[in-house]
């Protein structure tokens, strides 16, 4: 059975959570700690080989420990140092891959923003160049957040610190958009009328069904109900009375959450019912 790039990567990560659970605390939190450490290294290596190189680790470790021998004894006792062994011996992305992976990331940001500015404002006001920084800041926290989490499950820094650390930093996010988006000039605004800012949203909705068709992810088919979700709530508040769009701004979402975390979790069982091909 073929499939695509996207749907293999998710097959080596859950495969190795369920390798995971089978080996004892010590040897979990050594796995665990070494995962961590990867963070943003991973953009820069193939993401299949990298999650197949990480699973045949689980499974070989999953066999030494039945043999009595620890994750420390087995790979050394240093993660960190374990870990860039493998990164070294793995073939880096190519240019043009690196670029392709933050095109479709950005891609899948930016397009979200729209359809969640699409559902909650009306009318539809958009700043293009705000969503680019956006997608900057985006990235830089997301990066930070993994480095610090990273430190945090060495010991190098204590759980109550970073999660301060987390939290003012996620508090601080938006207002250092603000202020570049004053001092650069970025909030310039185009008023869309209702017609144009359906069709757009729509064509984003068409341009995440395709990425979802090719991609046959769960994250994919979730972000999928997501959009679908703001698009429809999008719709309704344009053709209702303000109050009760007031409540549809916020009610349709939360039902597409909850719907987007079912379908989540039922792709997940569905797969596990269906193991023949991942064997």
């Amino acid at each position: 059975r073929e499939k695509g790039g996207g749907s293999m990567i998710e097959d080596y990560t859950e495969k190795m959570s369920a390798e995971l659970m089978h080996l004892n605390k010590d040897n979990q939190a050594y796995m665990k700690k070494m995962i961590a450490y990867i963070g943003v290294k991973s953009y820069f290596y193939d993401d299949e080989l990298l999650g197949e190189q990480l699973y045949n680790m689980v499974c070989d470790l999953k066999v030494a420990e039945r043999d009595g021998i620890g994750a420390m004894d087995y790979y050394g006792k240093d993660p960190r140092a374990m870990m860039d062994q493998v990164l070294s011996e793995l073939p880096r992305r190519r240019l043009g891959s690196y670029v392709g992976l933050f095109l479709i990331l950005g891609t899948i940001f930016v397009g979200m923003r729209f359809v969640m500015d699409f559902a909650w404002m009306l009318p539809l006001v958009i700043a293009p160049l705000t969503y680019l920084l956006d997608l900057f800041i985006f990235f830089v926290y997301s990066q930070f957040m993994m480095w610090l989490w990273s430190k945090q499950s060495y010991g190098e820094i204590k759980w109550p610190w970073a999660l301060v650390i987390s939290v003012i930093s996620l508090i601080l996010s938006p207002r250092i958009e603000r202020v570049f988006s004053d001092h650069l000039s970025l909030n310039r605004s185009i008023l869309l009328p209702d017609g144009w800012a359906i069709v757009l949203a729509f064509l984003v909705l068409l341009g995440f069904t395709i990425m979802t068709y090719r991609n046959q992810g769960r994250l994919a088919v979730s972000l999928l109900v997501m959009g679908v979700t703001f698009f429809v709530t999008g719709c309704c508040v344009r053709f209702v009375n303000p109050g009760t769009a007031n409540v549809l701004r916020w009610l349709l979402p939360l039902i597409g959450l909850v719907l987007s975390f079912i379908v989540f979790r039922l792709q997940r069982k569905g797969k596990h019912h269906d193991i023949s091909y991942l064997l």
